[in-house]
């Protein structure tokens, strides 16, 4: 003679979307970051004149690097 168990078994599904959201809220912000950075830099070691050929000053210089970082999506 045959015995069944009707045992409930208990399935868990874990929603990962989260995880995936903060990954890319990371990854995002590691690109801005680089894309300030690389601005900034490039700029820095521009003179004052050749600057002036490109209309800024020194004083824009981290103002633009925010810019360029900010259209990184």
């Amino acid at each position: 003679m045959a015995y069944v168990s009707a045992t409930p078994s208990a399935e868990f599904h874990v929603s990962t979307g989260w995880l995936r959201s903060l990954i890319d809220s990371v990854n995002l912000r590691i690109e801005r970051e680089r894309a300030y950075r690389r601005t900034y830099d490039e700029l820095s070691m521009m003179s004052e004149r050749e600057l002036a050929d490109i209309n800024l000053s020194s004083l824009d210089i981290r103002d633009v690097a925010c810019e360029a970082a900010a259209r990184i999506h």
